[in-house]
Order: structure tokens, then sequence, then C-alpha cells
């Protein structure tokens, strides 16, 4: 098994623990941001919560994966090292 299959059954196994929790929870909830106190279901919180996390590891990878610059090939008028 290459490992974009991986990847892709790893993320899908996710996906459906993360729609069970969700699923479980639509009770209403009081949550504080900042001064604000705002009543949401707590699924909505689940979710958002998910998708800051997931930005931010990708945010977080961008910024360490550092890219390979292919070097070009000496020229004949180039000594080589």
């Amino acid at each position: 098994m290459d490992m974009k299959k991986v990847k892709y059954i790893s993320a899908g196994i996710v996906i459906i623990l993360m729609a069970i929790v969700i699923f479980q929870n639509f009770e209403e909830q009081e949550v504080m941001i900042l001064f604000a106190e705002i009543k949401m279901p707590l699924a909505i919180l689940l979710i958002l919560t998910f998708i800051v996390g997931a930005v931010a590891g990708w945010i977080a990878t961008l910024m360490t994966t550092k890219k390979v610059v292919p070097k070009d090939p000496p020229t004949k008028d180039e000594p080589t090292s």
C-alpha cells in the first residue's frame, strides 16, 4: 500500500469519527469568546475547532517544509568540485 492510500484512509477514518461525535452533540452550549458570550450548538463549536486546527496545521506545515531548489549542472567553463 502506498503512502497516498494510507493518507486517504486515515483522513476518512478521522472524518467518520468526527461525524459520529458531532451528531451526538447538538445541545446548546454557552461559549465565551474574548468578551462575548455566545450560545451555539456544541456540534458547531466542534466543527469550528476542527477547521481552525486544520488550518493551523496546514500553515505550520507550509512554514516548516523547505522547498528543494535544484542546482544547475555545471557548464564546461566552470570547474567541478
